[in-house]
């Protein structure tokens, strides 16, 4: 049974982004003509898609920050795990679409006037390495020092997604990054790779707050620690859960309570969160993760993070319709659709000829989290419409005739279910 905080929380998402019906059906418009989304086609078509199809799902669409359409249906626990329905309050793993929070905690700080004067063009321009703990500045590759905030948030930095070779964080500053483009990886090329957000996480204490650098090198010299020692990346990520506890979760209005440790923190709350398994259809108890059983014990921006369809959508509404996070100034340059190369945190994009033909949207920018057999998506959609999609399990198609991992086939799912709720105005 879920705690009253956790059912009081609920109720306050529901008053903040659920609008009257009237509202919800609202006339948007595209190319140029008023049209409207048929909700009944658009959850029928989620329905269809994802019913049988993955083990439990939770799917939100949004528009101008209210809720217009919430879906959820399977198990977020199956029998030898619980036997829990999943819905749009149950808590689950969205992997990498957290980076969202740490990207976004960023963007804020971005916002402030820059120690070299200038604004937010001033702060993209500056190599991160400056707010790095000292001992990984004295350590690291020198190819470090080319790499900007802009690079990280485009992942142009160069670094290897998940490097076989890097067991820790600052292994990735120690190898350096390349600048041969005969290589997959590369600096300057576009290339996903969770180093990036990451590294985000770990620099922002120290960007507003020098102090926490200071704590950090005395640390390190009072212990007489190396570079490798864990425990400095263990205090840079409980430095990160900070930031976006204070700058992401409680300015979110209401505030939102998400867990990158559910296992522990969870379940002291008798809090249902969902397991993850393998196949839409397995019968074996899932798994589950938390960030602080890892090596480094401590939260970090790449993912890890629990959080119920309900409370994501509620910070998805304060990031995309309210000043409470960013600035629409802010949001407004993190994609636009004429020069979608150019995006800011969105990590993936995907093309649809529906969308192109009925609403000149040519890409659809997705943040989407893939971590076992959990899946996430935060994604943009044409006039004001967002989308969030959660998932704990590997989707099959309707046919059942193949099985797909990750968030690339649930933000098409969701784009077509979008394109079916659209469809009678074209």
């Amino acid at each position: 049974m879920k705690n009253i905080k956790h059912i009081v929380l609920s109720l306050f998402v529901i008053a903040l982004i659920i609008p009257s019906a009237a509202f919800a059906q609202g006339g948007v418009r595209g190319g140029g003509k008023a049209v409207q989304l048929n909700k009944a086609k658009f959850e029928a078509e989620i329905k269809e898609l994802f019913d049988g199809n993955a083990m439990g799902y939770q799917v939100i669409l949004l528009k101008n920050g209210q809720i217009v359409s919430e879906t959820a249906g399977g198990w977020a626990r199956v029998n030898n795990d619980g036997s829990a329905k999943m819905t749009v309050n149950t808590p689950a793993n969205i992997g990498s679409t957290a980076k969202f929070f740490a990207g976004t905690a960023l963007l804020r700080k971005f916002e402030q006037p820059s120690p070299i004067g200038g604004g937010m063009d001033s702060w993209l321009a500056q190599p991160f390495y400056k707010y790095l703990p000292k001992i990984y500045q004295d350590n690291m590759h020198p190819s470090i020092k080319q790499i900007t905030f802009k690079d990280l948030l485009q992942h142009k930095a160069g670094f290897i997604h998940n490097d076989p070779t890097a067991d820790t964080f600052f292994e990735y500053l120690k190898k350096g990054v390349s600048n041969d483009k005969t290589k997959d990886f590369y600096y300057g090329k576009s290339k996903y790779a969770n180093a990036n957000i990451t590294t985000i996480g770990y620099v922002l204490a120290a960007i507003d707050n020098p102090t926490a650098l200071k704590t950090i090198n005395d640390l390190v010299i009072k212990n007489n620690m190396q570079p490798e020692d864990m425990r400095i990346q263990q205090y840079l990520g409980n430095l990160f859960e900070i930031q976006v506890e204070t700058g992401i979760f409680k300015l979110s209005k209401p505030s939102i309570a998400p867990s990158c440790d559910a296992p522990k923190e969870f379940a002291a709350k008798n809090i249902i969160y969902a397991k993850t398994y393998r196949v839409y259809n397995d019968i074996a108890k899932g798994s589950e993760a938390s960030s602080k059983a890892g090596a480094s014990k401590a939260c970090h921006g790449a993912g890890g993070w629990y959080i119920s369809g309900r409370e994501l959508a509620a910070y998805v509404a304060n990031v995309t319709a309210s000043e409470n996070i960013i600035s629409s100034a802010t949001r407004n340059r993190m994609f636009n659709d004429n020069s979608p190369s150019d995006r800011l945190l969105w990590s993936f994009t995907v093309g649809d000829s529906s969308l192109a033909k009925n609403f000149g949207w040519d890409t659809t920018p997705y943040m989407g989290g893939d971590h076992g057999g959990a899946h996430a998506t935060i994604a943009a959609l044409p006039n004001g419409y967002y989308a969030i999609g959660i998932v704990n399990s590997d989707i099959a198609l309707p046919d059942k005739s193949n099985v797909e991992g990750g968030s690339n086939r649930l933000t098409r799912n969701i784009v077509q279910a979008f394109n079916a709720g659209m469809a009678d105005n074209f």
